[in-house]
């Protein structure tokens, strides 16, 4: 009986061993099997990794839009900016004639609105423009001032517009547009001008009242055609050595790049690097580029004009990438999308300018950007 007994314990015993590595070898197999058949490794070499396909995820400097408040009740507008872009400037509503109501009043609703908008959607603000010879109020043209009264209003025009805003923007364009593409100074309709016997140390004035009212602010000079009118970009330099050798506080100069498919690259590429000789910040303001250069009534935005354009955008943002990378402040697109874009009423109606079509779809300019940034 004992023998039988002890044969059975044996008998059982091989075999819940042979059951228990059964059991073990099915759950090594199926744990193989499982990750065999995954799909998703658990780890990429670095060079299959994603990169970031949105723009603010990839600049190493800051990418920004002007924009307008009456466009940021749509959803699909305010979602595309604070998607995409690190950083808005005012289209219209910071210029002066829209704040600055009269001597004593100023008109802060929708310059609160975008800088409102842009804290609380941790997005950084570029201040456009302090000092525009278009954008004087009437009720001051209409003064006559002298130059001292002049000066009075205009110092405490900007020290009570830079001081609401000190430490909520970051930047300012102090001056806009004072030069002519042949470096002359701009003397039609130009109030400044037509006031002062040394225009250039009146706007200098200008950056050391901005400087007074947020010394953290930094500070620009900002026009158009700069990269391409080499007069108008001498002009400039001159301005910008004078300003350093009188310790007046700059910091950047800004070039709108308002161009066009068929701007010519080299004189860009070239213009650019002479605008960074100055050691300061580059801004490239307000960036667009028209496709419909013959302000064609038949023209069509075809998928060749579409990768024509994207060809240029791509082109600017390398050229901008060439440069030091402490003198890459920012690049503004001026606007967010073709549905809304000054250009279908300054151009022509057949354009499309921007990185977002009228339905706010990334276009071929969008992705041409992003292959100009560095892959850093």
């Amino acid at each position: 009986m004992t023998k039988r007994i002890n044969a059975m314990n044996n008998r059982f015993f091989r075999l819940s061993i042979w059951t228990c590595t059964l059991v073990l070898m099915v759950m090594l197999q199926a744990a193989c099997s499982t990750k065999g058949d995954d799909p998703r490794p658990d780890t990429q070499p670095p060079d299959e990794q994603p990169g970031p396909a949105i723009l603010k995820e990839k600049a190493a400097f800051g990418m920004g839009a002007a924009i307008k408040t009456a466009h940021l009740t749509e959803l699909a507008y305010a979602n595309t900016v604070k998607n995409h872009f690190s950083q808005v400037t005012a289209e219209w509503e910071m210029k002066m004639e829209l704040i600055w109501s009269s001597a004593s009043g100023y008109n802060w609703n929708n310059a609160d609105r975008i800088v409102d908008f842009a804290s609380d959607n941790g997005l950084e603000v570029h201040g456009h423009t302090l000092v525009w010879y278009k954008s004087f109020p009437g009720w001051f043209k209409n003064a006559a001032y002298d130059s001292i009264a002049f000066e009075d209003h205009v110092k405490s025009y900007i020290q009570t517009t830079v001081g609401r805003y000190k430490g909520r923007v970051k930047s300012w364009d102090v001056a806009n547009e004072i030069f002519n593409d042949n470096g002359t100074l701009r003397s039609t309709d130009c109030p400044v001008f037509a006031t002062f016997k040394d225009p250039i140390g009146f706007y200098g004035r200008c950056f050391e009242y901005a400087h007074e009212a947020d010394p953290e602010a930094r500070l620009f000079y900002n026009d158009y055609s700069v990269v391409l009118a080499s007069a108008k970009r001498s002009a400039i330099k001159r301005m910008v050595s004078r300003f350093k050798n009188e310790g007046i506080p700059i910091h950047g100069i800004g070039d709108q790049f308002h161009y066009r498919v068929t701007t010519d690259k080299s004189t860009i590429k070239n213009g650019l690097t002479d605008m960074a000789s100055t050691g300061l910040l580059i801004h490239l303001s307000e960036l667009d580029i028209i496709v419909n250069v013959l302000q064609s009534e038949s023209y069509a935005f075809t998928q060749a004009e579409a990768q024509k354009q994207a060809d240029m955008y791509r082109f600017i943002v390398e050229s901008y990438e060439s440069l030091p990378d402490n003198q890459k402040f920012a690049i503004t697109t001026w606007g967010v999308t073709d549905k809304y874009t000054w250009l279908t009423d300054y151009w022509h109606a057949k354009e499309y300018p921007l990185l977002f079509d009228q339905n706010y779809q990334e276009k071929e300019a969008y992705r041409g950007f992003l292959a100009g940034l560095k892959n850093d």
